[in-house]
């Protein structure tokens, strides 16, 4: 896979499945404009190791849950390379709570990243790839969009909802873009799980195996430079554990 010449925008890229998305496609040649939150120490760190492999690399902080931020974010990545061709929308919140005791606040965390921030930052980026040679959008969702977590209510609407806007965005981006999605199953043990919760879920899927940040990388390099007649679409990687609830 050759990406040379090419510009990726990574949400989220300072670590966990951002970084992995990042440094994937800077294996693949392209550079790549960087954001990241809060995390300024770690997004240095990547950026470093993506500079380490010949590519150029420009950092980019933004909080996407602000409207004017995700924006700026999206016209200051394309001052940066002059273009973007790829914009992978990893950058995400994760608040817990069940539906009870959600407050307006957790649930307006959980839209303004997971829904409005990749909703603005890729009509910003969409118009120039419209206006230019054309690009490809992926957006990453997670299991929570397809049934519910009772915990994490919020947070699987949200995703439910950003799985909604990569169908929409396919439909009225084209021909120029394309816009798909990636739905990762168990691919990096939560901060609040033990060894021994982390290697329980082998036991949730057909496949009696977990996944890795790497495979979602790798994945999204599929539907970017892979058959370019798929849009629209979400790719489930959970080794079937979908099928197995």
């Amino acid at each position: 896979m050759n990406l040379a010449g090419k510009v990726a925008l990574v949400t989220g890229g300072a670590h966990r499945v951002g970084k992995a998305i990042a440094l994937a496609l800077a294996h693949a040649g392209a550079n790549i404009a960087l954001h990241y939150g809060k995390s300024a120490a770690a997004a240095q760190k990547t950026a470093s190791e993506i500079s380490a492999l010949g590519r150029w690399v420009s950092l980019h902080q933004a909080d996407l849950a602000c409207w004017s931020e995700a924006v700026a974010l999206g016209h200051a990545a394309l001052a940066a390379f002059g273009r973007v061709d790829v914009l992978v929308n990893s950058a995400s919140s994760f608040v817990p709570n069940d539906y009870l005791s959600t407050t307006e606040a957790d649930f307006d965390l959980a839209f303004d990243v997971n829904v409005k921030g990749p909703f603005v930052l890729s009509q910003v980026i969409a118009r120039a790839m419209m206006a230019g040679e054309g690009g490809t959008i992926i957006n990453i969702v997670d299991e929570g969009a397809f049934y519910p977590w009772r915990n994490y209510v919020a947070h699987g609407v949200s995703k439910a909802a950003l799985l909604a806007l990569t169908r929409a965005q396919a439909l009225n981006l084209g021909p120029k873009v394309r816009v798909n999605a990636v739905c990762p199953g168990p691919v990096l043990k939560p901060p609040e799980y033990s060894d021994a919760q982390w290697e329980a879920l082998r036991e949730t899927n057909p496949l009696r195996a977990l996944g890795t940040a790497e495979q979602v990388a790798e994945t999204v390099l599929f539907l970017v430079a892979g058959p370019q007649f798929i849009n629209g679409e979400c790719i489930v990687l959970d080794g079937g554990r979908m099928w197995q609830r």
